[in-house]
């Protein structure tokens, strides 16, 4: 039996599972964007209470994100729940998590981080600037109703580069651990074989709800393009019936992507993922197959011949059983990816 000093690296990732608590770790799959259809990125809640603070993506500085904080005094915030996936009170109470950010700042001031569990909390702090690295440890309370991390700061026009931030199970700060959410927050998946998504992905195929307070990341992904409801959380798309088309995004296939319209009560329409379309038929005529006799007059002289047009069959017959024009089909279970 090997005593503590004596274990391994893979001996400690095995015994408290390889799991890293923050989402997008490293800023690979930020999706903030300056246009209309992100405010904050994937599985943050960015906010700044102040005028002309700013968040952005550095891909080519070691995949920083980049905030700019605002010129007053007001508070800035760049938080995520890490609590956020199914049966975590069974894996993190009781437990001691450690965790490590590296970020830089452009000038002298006051940045914290702060690990909470909704009852204690732990918080380091930089005062100068450059390139640091901050250690949290922090041991979950029992009666623990969340995890949070916090990267604030209240310093006017200060630059906060962040370069990684990852928080575990023990007393070691691990980095480079896979993402304890296994895919991408917000991705759609189907199902042919079951009526019920598994606890980490919410269906598309019931009547549309809201997301909830503890459902943040995929918050920040949607950001209100299906509608929110009066908590201002984002509501879940009804996909109920409909068919996929893949976006067109400037190919022309489809001739009418500018026409598109928001589903629900959303405000995204035209050329953007997301948006519906209703149901059209191609405009199309039927030719009409005819013959042309001649019939000869019977009352003389120079009286004209007669045109009889004879119509050949050429009806189309009702569908008395269609009440749809459609494919032929199978039924699949849409879903989110929440956690």
């Amino acid at each position: 039996m090997k005593t503590t000093s004596e274990l391994t690296t893979e001996d400690h990732l095995h015994s408290l599972g390889q799991y890293n608590l923050v989402y997008n770790n490293d800023f690979r799959y930020f999706s903030n964007r300056k246009d209309k259809e992100y405010g904050v990125p994937d599985g943050w809640v960015y906010t700044d209470r102040g005028v002309n603070g700013k968040i952005n993506y550095d891909s080519s500085s070691n995949n920083c994100v980049v905030i700019t904080k605002s010129e007053g005094n007001e508070s800035m915030l760049f938080k995520q729940a890490l609590h956020e996936f199914p049966r975590w009170q069974q894996m993190l109470l009781g437990k001691t998590i450690t965790g490590k950010i590296k970020l830089n700042t452009d000038k002298d001031g006051i940045v914290k981080v702060t690990l909470s569990d909704g009852i204690t909390s732990f918080s380091g702090s930089i005062l100068k600037k450059g390139d640091t690295e901050i250690d949290l440890q922090l041991t979950i309370d029992n009666a623990a109703t969340e995890l949070t991390i916090t990267i604030e700061s209240t310093a006017p026009f200060m630059v906060v580069s962040i370069s990684s931030c990852n928080v575990n199970i023990g007393k070691i700060s691990l980095p480079n651990l896979p993402s304890i959410i296994n895919g991408i927050i917000g991705e759609r998946k189907q199902y042919i074989a079951t009526e019920n998504p598994p606890p980490e992905e919410l269906s598309l195929c019931n009547a549309p709800i809201a997301l909830t307070k503890n459902q943040t990341r995929l918050n920040s992904v949607l950001n209100g393009r299906f509608g929110k409801d009066s908590n201002g959380y984002s509501m879940l798309i009804d996909m109920r019936g409909y068919f996929s088309r893949a976006w067109d995004n400037g190919a022309t296939i489809d001739p009418n992507s500018r026409d598109r319209i928001a589903p629900g009560n959303g405000n995204i329409t035209g050329n953007h993922v997301s948006t519906l379309q209703k149901d059209s038929f191609l405009k199309h005529q039927h030719g009409l197959a005819f013959t042309v006799s001649s019939v000869q007059s019977t009352t003389g002289g120079t009286s004209p011949n007669t045109n009889l047009v004879t119509p050949a069959p050429s009806n189309t017959n009702e569908d008395k059983d269609g009440e749809e024009t459609r494919p032929i089909n199978i039924y699949e279970l849409y879903t989110i990816k929440w956690a």
